[in-house]
């Protein structure tokens, strides 16, 4: 075969791949769960967060000015009230962080990994792997979890992780995930709320169906909050498959939050 031969036909597949992966994703008849080799659920595949706008807010809220942010329908089912019981001065640093000029503080904006929980409902594909002894999550956006299911302990208070270090164990039917040893930078999400390196996560995985996994997250943070609380939203099977991101090739928002976070400085030391 000649090498033009070839090199039309690798052309021809990686067109029909790459128009096969931008497609919508089908939607799939829920089916009973399935099962791995050793009778625990098979969660394996590609999942969409029904993240209720949390990337933007997890108290419920409106678009923001001007629709810059959507609004959201709140994922927080404990306290009842759906509120964060933040401390007063986290609920300051949050509304200071609020800003327009605050946006460019926000590590996510900068390409780092965006932490526990908002890795779930970050608005991307999630596609969770199951080799024997681990659960794998694998994010659009350029990063990945490793849960272990060995009963290993946590590394010791000084290794600090973006992600957290993840511990995971079987209830039944409900992946249990302990998340320790946080590096307390990250954002919970674009509206600044606010994360400490005090803070622990709980996550529960529940399947529904062969469709649907109920995520559910408790945070720990006694630093930030003045008492535990708790978020829960659907992962959505679909039929895409994780494309690549290439975050700092494609960040052309940055100059722009820079431009106003420079401009308000002046400002900010007027009022000093």
């Amino acid at each position: 075969m000649s090498i033009g031969l070839r090199r039309g036909q690798l052309a021809i597949a990686a067109v029909t791949v790459f128009t096969a992966l931008a497609l919508p994703g089908r939607a799939i008849e829920p089916q009973p769960i399935g099962r791995m080799p050793d009778g625990k659920p098979d969660m394996s595949g590609v999942y969409e967060p029904d993240h209720g706008g949390g990337n933007y807010g997890l108290e419920k809220h409106e678009p923001s000015k001007g629709n810059l942010a959507p609004g959201g329908r709140g994922i927080i089912v404990d306290p009842p009230d759906g509120k964060l019981p933040m401390q007063p001065w986290a609920r300051g640093e949050q509304n200071h962080r609020a800003l327009p000029e605050g946006a460019y503080d926000d590590p996510s904006v900068h390409c780092f990994p965006d932490g526990i929980p908002r890795s779930m409902y970050h608005p991307q594909p999630i596609e969770i792997l199951q080799p024997p002894g681990y659960v794998v999550f694998l994010f659009e956006r350029m990063y990945w979890r490793i849960v272990t299911l060995d009963g290993r302990p946590h590394p010791p208070d000084t290794t600090r992780f973006w992600q957290g270090d993840s511990v995971g164990r079987w209830e039944g039917d409900t992946l249990v995930i302990d998340v320790a040893n946080f590096n307390g930078k990250t954002w919970l999400n674009e509206n600044g709320e606010v994360l400490s390196h005090e803070e622990h996560v709980v996550e529960r995985l529940t399947p529904v169906d062969s469709n649907t996994i109920t995520y559910e997250a408790t945070i720990i943070d006694p630093a930030v909050y003045t008492r535990p609380w708790t978020i829960r939203f659907p992962l959505r099977r679909s039929t895409d498959q994780l494309l690549e991101q290439a975050c700092h090739e494609d960040n052309q928002e940055l100059p722009y939050l820079k431009e106003l976070k420079d401009a308000a400085a002046p400002a900010r030391r007027v009022g000093r």
